[in-house]
């Protein structure tokens, strides 16, 4: 991998009814990402406090596996489609176009995503993906996205990210 983590992606969802019948659980979702952070070392950190707070009053999984091989665009194509390689066909760390095939595609021509879905389903709903790694534009169906942009600096409080998260 050129980069060692992606800074964050920002799934932001405003959400006014949850997606299936009953009581609204939650009003925004939002899914920090990064790329290269083994779950392993999560219970080993001890100065984290902010990522800590939003696990303990979040959702989190520290289970959850990567797909082979084992490499950026791959696995991000994976979570954004919820769908194994041989199915969403992005073979090679910096794909831009699947290698093979893609199973299914969208309206917009590609492997559905989870915001492509959301789209169809909810088209009320405002989303957002900020995001590091260039590649990551090439993998979320920009044309389902409200809002997308790649982080600009170097910063560890990037304030551009910070008010684009703040408009959603």
């Amino acid at each position: 991998m050129k980069k060692t983590f992606v800074f964050i992606c920002f799934l932001l969802i405003g959400i006014s009814q949850v997606l299936y019948a009953g009581k609204p659980k939650a009003k925004h979702v939002v899914l920090i990402a990064l790329d290269g952070w083994g779950a392993y070392s999560v219970p080993k950190a001890k100065d984290i406090p902010h990522i800590s707070q939003l696990m303990a009053e979040g959702c989190y999984t520290l289970k959850k596996r990567s797909v082979l091989p084992s490499s950026s665009a791959i696995n991000w194509a994976s979570m954004f489609n919820g769908a194994a390689t041989e199915i969403h066909g992005y073979t090679q760390w910096g794909s831009k176009t699947p290698e093979i095939p893609s199973r299914v595609l969208n309206k917009h021509g590609v492997f559905p995503t989870i915001f492509s879905i959301l789209q169809e389903q909810k088209p009320e709903l405002k989303t957002a993906c900020l995001y590091e790694w260039d590649g990551i534009k090439y993998l979320i169906d920009s044309l389902a996205v409200s809002h997308h942009a790649l982080r600009q600096h170097d910063l560890v409080v990037d304030l551009s990210v910070l008010s684009a998260v703040c408009r959603f």
